[in-house]
């Protein structure tokens, strides 16, 4: 019987240690190099890095400074759009190209169920308010003295920066800030992390263990300490979709609904955000949210891993029938 190095969902073979070699396609830049595959992904994260935060970010940071304002916004958004374009996901497809001549099987671009999808949708809704409610909790955790207003300060321009660049106050601008921050950062971060880094690392810790690891990268590489766990955690679960359902697409489907949520959110909420605080939010109400919603969020997961099942079980009896 294959473990789970060797073999995942809809029948992708995964080579033994000693078949290494077998794990690209021959006659590429990486069968070449000769490289372990998770050297391969740790020396492609150090590469993505510094041409997606260094340059993208020193060219966005020489172009507009530190200021986001009315005036400048759109174009931060615009460069923003294409930084993840040309300095991430590009760099992402040609490493992978280096790996294989079939891109799409490489990361696993395949179809997923109308069942799938709507339990995704629905999941990562209620996953996303437990997190929130996280965040509410870990809001509340005293800080010492001493570097409570530097922590207050890079929290705050953190926060403003995030808030310029989604809040919009039209329809068509709102279309625009979805697709700068839901659906290109969707697609271009999940084919990094999901269909490089993860698939490379699924050689060392297995499809699980790879999931993990790469959820925990993912929320590393976005620098921001305040968000850390919610984004380990989304990461994690992004790459189990994958792992689960044999398709990035699912975790494409949920990272672009995590981001497509907080967009509307705050499109909806602007003039309340404009405001205010007038009280802090109710700690038993906040921990009411969080069982109701990861409830939830866990159901959903339990369906959704029943309907991949089904859903490859029925593929199976099809390929079967035509063999």
């Amino acid at each position: 019987m294959m473990d789970d190095k060797q073999k995942q969902p809809n029948d992708v073979a995964y080579p033994e240690p000693q078949d290494q070699a077998k794990f690209a396609d021959e006659d590429t830049v990486f069968s070449r190099l000769n490289l372990h595959p998770s050297v391969y992904a740790i020396l492609a994260l150090i590469g993505i890095f510094f041409l997606y935060q260094i340059i993208g970010g020193g060219i966005t940071l020489l172009l507009f400074g530190l200021d986001f304002t009315d005036d400048n916004v759109q174009a931060i958004r615009l460069a923003t759009m294409l930084g993840q374009i040309i300095f991430l996901l590009i760099p992402t497809l040609i490493l992978i190209r280096f790996q294989t001549k079939n891109i799409f099987k490489f990361v696993r671009m395949k179809p997923i169920g109308f069942a799938e999808v709507f339990f995704i949708t629905i999941g990562v809704i209620a996953a996303q308010q437990f997190l929130q409610g996280y965040l509410v909790l870990q809001d509340m955790i005293p800080l010492p003295e001493a570097i409570k207003p530097f922590i207050e300060s890079m929290r705050e321009s953190i926060e403003q920066m995030y808030q310029t660049l989604v809040m919009v106050q039209t329809a068509p601008e709102l279309l625009f800030v979805i697709l700068v921050v839901a659906l290109v950062p969707a697609f271009s971060e999940e084919v990094l992390f999901r269909g490089l880094v993860q698939r490379n690392f699924e050689y060392s810790f297995g499809l699980a263990g790879g999931a993990v690891v790469a959820g925990i990268i993912f929320a590393l590489y976005h620098l921001n300490p305040f968000t850390l766990v919610p984004l380990m955690v989304l990461g994690i679960v992004f790459g189990l979709l994958v792992y689960k359902t044999g398709s990035i697409l699912a975790a494409i489907l949920a990272h672009f609904v995590n981001n497509l949520v907080a967009v509307i959110s705050v499109y909806y909420r602007r003039e309340e955000i404009l405001l205010p605080a007038e009280a802090e939010p109710a700690i038993t109400g906040t921990i009411v949210v969080m069982l109701i919603s990861g409830f939830i969020a866990v159901g959903c997961w339990v369906l959704l891993a029943k309907a991949a099942d089904e859903r490859r079980k029925a593929q199976e009896q099809v390929k079967e029938k035509n063999d």
